[in-house]
């Protein structure tokens, strides 16, 4: 996963560098979605379900024979969409072109709507809208196992007069309905990924540095196409990427090496009423799941007494160039070949597979703070907060040499908290950390 110390929710396109925005918008809830939800409550809730297979197989069985094979919202998802919508209108107006990218089922059709509506309020630039007939759910339109045709590209655009879609992308034809080639549902939905990560990956290659485009669409499907751009496996994408109904996740396209910059996952802040946030609970939506905050702890090192070990030190350099040296014109690792022998370095380290996601320097002579990196999706953590307080201490100390005219002897390695990675693993002093 790549990143770099960016907000995309608070910095305009023209501070950050130039590359396409992309942003990942799972729908509002669905009447499907509150119906899962009262299942699972009258069979006694989350908790209870989760840890019997017999009810969980129970709500699976009930909610097959009630569900609509293409729902409309819920009268909370009418909440969220327009919660959602206003915004990413909000974080429109720097982007010169805007393209909106939705399934052709109708409850992301429903939640894009408003999107559509808020962003031609807010003048968003070059507004184009694409119904795109493979960006639908896994499974397709079935009902039972049934494959039904779905809505046609006409029926679509008559439904929904707002949003003044572009020409159809996929369809079989503008009379057929957009599921009707299939005769069964859904088997083979990697195929589908293969196609829409190409199809994607291609529409950004030709938007402008400064364009964003939005896709609107399903929970499990998004978290098959995020694992594909992330370079990670399928197989457990649906915990990783992990989206509430309207969690929006992030990303940018770095157009010389093809790959992704990740700035947040599953973003619900627009949710501020807590009450509206729904689909990211276990077994909520019968696939989703929680990821436990990964535990992360501090290494200090200083270059004169105890360096850095090789394996490290590479992991260092890296993320400096990519989060910082690669948007500065003829800076490399060179550059700072010299102040870095001298330098305080504090890492922060994910414990377990000891990746570095946390980056500060401290620099004696100058006494200054230098080279803070906390990638994105950990900035939530306390990171950022936890290098600087610690740069903080190596200032004090400093002073104390200063004055009392002596070098201070190092402290000793053991963490502050009792929660850092070992200090004989890693190196250096453990500093801190939380579990």
């Amino acid at each position: 996963m790549h990143g770099c110390g960016l907000d995309p929710l608070n910095s305009s396109l023209d501070e950050q560098f130039a590359m396409p925005l992309l942003q990942f918008v799972r729908h509002a809830e669905s009447a499907n979605n509150a119906l899962y939800r009262a299942l699972i409550a009258e069979m006694g809730g989350v908790d209870a379900v989760s840890a019997d297979p017999a009810l969980q197989q129970r709500v699976d069985e009930e909610e097959a024979k009630r569900r609509s094979s293409d729902p409309q919202l819920s009268a909370r998802g009418y909440g969220q969409a327009a919660l959602v919508a206003e915004a990413l209108a909000y974080e429109s107006t720097e982007a010169s072109m805007t393209t909106l990218v939705c399934s052709p089922m109708l409850r992301t059709c429903l939640t894009a709507e408003p999107i559509v509506e808020a962003l031609q309020r807010s003048g968003a630039a070059e507004l184009r809208v694409i119904c795109h007939a493979q960006y639908h759910e896994t499974g397709g339109c079935h009902e039972r196992g049934v494959a039904l045709p779905g809505r046609t590209f006409r029926q679509i655009c008559d439904g929904h007069p707002t949003m003044r879609f572009a020409a159809p992308h996929r369809f079989p034809s503008p009379d057929l309905g957009w599921y009707s080639a299939a005769s069964t549902e859904e088997l083979d939905v990697q195929t589908r990924v293969e196609s829409m990560y190409i199809w994607l990956t291609e529409l950004l290659a030709g938007t402008p540095d400064s364009g964003r485009l939005i896709m609107v669409g399903h929970g499990h499907f998004m978290a098959l196409l995020l694992a594909r751009l992330m370079g990670l496996p399928a197989e457990g994408a649906c915990s990783l990427a992990v989206h509430a109904n309207t969690g929006v996740s992030t990303l940018r396209f770095v157009k010389s090496k093809g790959s992704f910059l990740v700035l947040s996952l599953n973003d619900t802040r627009h949710l501020a009423d807590r009450s509206l946030l729904s689909g990211c609970e276990p077994a909520e939506d019968g696939w989703t799941g929680v990821l436990r905050a990964p535990g992360w702890s501090l290494h200090q090192f200083d270059a004169a007494r105890e360096p850095m070990p090789p394996w490290l030190q590479k992991q260092t350099v890296a993320v400096r160039a990519e989060c910082l040296w690669a948007h500065e014109t003829g800076i490399t690792a060179a550059s700072y070949s010299e102040s870095d022998t001298r330098a305080v370095t504090i890492v922060c380290l994910l414990k377990g597979i000891e990746l570095i996601v946390g980056h500060v320097q401290y620099d004696p002579p100058s006494m200054r703070l230098r080279q803070l990196i906390v990638l994105p999706q950990f900035r939530s953590l306390g990171v950022g907060r936890a290098l600087v307080r610690q740069v903080a201490l190596a200032h004090a100390a400093r002073m104390d040499q200063t004055r009392q005219s002596s070098t201070a002897e190092a402290e000793g390695g053991k963490a502050v908290d009792g929660n850092a990675v070992g200090g004989k693993a890693v190196g250096g002093k453990a500093v801190g950390g939380e579990a």
